[in-house]
């Protein structure tokens, strides 16, 4: 009679692949944001206000324009130009873009998710993934709409109103990513989301409102470029074929091109240099 030991083994759980990480990350922040009263007051708020007050500009289009012309591609310039998109993208992108990266290094998740098999790149790419279909809400949506309605009520032609709807879509990408880069560049920088929170408004009416007083009092328009803002409107003026401001737009593009790329790739290598002991 022989007596032999119990043998056991143990049950291997596979680890979730590297597009299943991300997909993970990025269905588990949207969930989180749309559970949180003040995403959901903020995003709501936002886009209809936004989306409104471009619809109304529609009514008023007989007073904004010569007697007798209907309102053609040039008019969409308003609504682009709307100055409650730079409130609520700010407010949208301080209440919820603050924390995609504060959070996790202040709760050390960012070294979880960075312990296999996902990247930096892939972790970036998942945190944008969050922030920008909810900053597209004010960037994109109300002027998809503006130009919808418009059509609908015989404003324009759909000839119009389509081509003005593609641009809408590339004038307000541009927004989007914008805001987004610099936004998750600011929520890199520190472990409390308040701050950077602070830093998205500092970025936005900090040099928006300086640079629009000094260029007016000290009559150099050059000042204008300092503002992403203005930035944005000379892009988005001549994009539509209105009037251009001050500034130059190809200049205006590559500060914003710019200010994007840099504050990607300078977030990509603050990331980097955190240490994460993999397993």
């Amino acid at each position: 009679m022989s007596i032999s030991l119990p043998t056991y083994s143990r049950l291997e759980l596979p680890l979730l692949g590297r597009r299943e990480r991300v997909r993970a990350i990025i269905a588990t922040g949207l969930r989180r944001e749309f559970r949180r009263p003040a995403a959901i007051v903020v995003t709501a708020i936002g886009a209809a206000f936004t989306t409104i007050t471009s619809i109304v500009l529609l009514f008023f289009a007989p007073l904004l324009l010569p007697p007798g012309q209907r309102p053609d591609l040039t008019f969409f310039a308003v609504p682009a130009s709307n100055g409650f998109v730079l409130f609520f993208v700010s407010l949208m992108a301080a209440v919820i873009g603050a924390g995609l990266i504060a959070d996790d290094m202040q709760s050390m998740a960012f070294t979880l998710y960075m312990s296999r098999p996902i990247t930096q790149t892939d972790y970036l790419l998942a945190k944008a993934a969050i922030l920008a279909p909810l900053v597209a809400m004010v960037t994109i949506v109300p002027l998809l709409l503006t130009a919808l309605v418009a059509a609908l009520l015989g404003r324009v032609s759909w000839t119009v109103a389509v081509e003005a709807m593609g641009i809408s879509l590339v004038i307000g990408g541009l927004l989007t990513a914008f805001y987004t880069a610099v936004t998750l560049f600011l929520s890199s920088l520190t472990r409390r989301k308040g701050i950077a929170a602070a830093g998205v408004f500092a970025v936005n009416f900090g040099l928006t409102v300086p640079a629009g007083v000094l260029a007016e009092r000290i009559g150099n328009a050059s000042l204008l470029y300092l503002s992403p803002w203005d930035d944005y409107v000379a892009v988005a003026n001549v994009a539509f074929g209105a009037t251009p401001s001050a500034i130059d737009w190809p200049a205006a593009l590559a500060v914003l091109l710019g200010v994007t790329v840099l504050a990607a790739f300078v977030t990509y290598i603050r990331m980097r240099a955190v240490e994460v002991i993999t397993g």
